[in-house]
């Protein structure tokens, strides 16, 4: 009885009204189950197929900046660092405060080799998100170990293994800064410690070797460690990290930044924030 008391112009605008109050909530919800899924295909390695979903949940809700930031995650994942700096750029536009973003920022710009610019990026995430601490030392580490600047790497290693003291990987990548110093007793004690956790642990077992050879002094045959890093992971950050797991450069599991168990189970861990 009340709908034929309207008019044709007046049911047609309250078609429209419906329409408008159905929709929109199904739409955003859409983008957010496509960016859900997204998240569940980068933690089963299915990067290609995650990048299908963030693309579906972007053309619902371009200002989404989970999905931006799954992107980059996919995208660094499959070391296409460029697109992957560009989501997370994308995601920051959209959110400044997006310390997830600002972390993946500073890991596709260590895969670009861009080292400086990479520390200030890991810089602003631990102030928007101190409980980056463990990644963020971590991340930073690395960068100054590529530079060659030892004297700020091995501090800001022994800063992150005093959070996080039971990955193996860590341990070598610090003895491999102490060698390059010309520390050689210290990176013994460095690899010492990561073969305590990992008996048997080729890199560590190779760089106590060429330390030992180099203590030795000349005349005896060594290679010294080549100072090689490999990128953190980033991730979609739901949840604060608890315990943050470390990349570990020997356990590789997947073809991530090409890293190791430790890097697939941070980006577990951070994509919970």
């Amino acid at each position: 009885m009340i709908l034929s008391a309207c008019s044709p112009s007046k049911l047609a605008l309250i078609c429209i009204i419906a329409a408008v109050i159905l929709t929109g909530p199904v739409s955003a919800q859409s983008a957010g189950t496509y960016s859900l899924k997204g998240d569940e295909l980068v933690d089963q390695g299915k990067y290609e197929e995650a990048l299908a979903m963030y693309d579906q949940a972007i053309a619902l809700e371009p200002r989404l900046a989970m999905a931006w930031g799954g992107k980059g995650v996919a995208l660094y994942n499959l070391s296409r660092y460029d697109q992957a700096l560009e989501a997370f750029d994308q995601a920051i536009a959209i959110n400044p405060g997006y310390a997830k973003a600002w972390y993946g920022k500073g890991l596709a710009l260590y895969g670009l080799g861009r080292y400086e610019e990479s520390i200030a990026a890991y810089d602003t995430a631990l102030q928007i998100y101190p409980e980056y601490g463990y990644l963020v030392y971590y991340g930073k580490a690395q960068d100054y170990a590529a530079l060659g600047d030892y004297a700020q790497a091995i501090p800001l290693f022994d800063t992150a293994l005093t959070l996080q003291p039971h990955y193996p990987g860590v341990w070598v990548e610090k003895g491999d800064a102490m060698a390059a110093s010309g520390d050689y007793q210290g990176a013994i004690a460095a690899y010492d410690t990561a073969l305590s956790l990992e008996p048997g642990f080729v890199k560590a077992e190779v760089g106590k070797a060429a330390a030992e050879a180099n203590l030795a002094g000349p005349g005896t045959p060594a290679t010294a460690p080549v100072v090689t890093t490999v990128p953190p992971a980033p991730a979609e950050v739901t949840t604060p990290p608890t315990a943050a797991p470390v990349p570990t450069r020997t356990r590789a599991s997947f073809p991530l930044w090409a890293a190791g168990a430790g890097l697939l189970a941070a980006l577990l861990l951070l994509r919970r924030r």
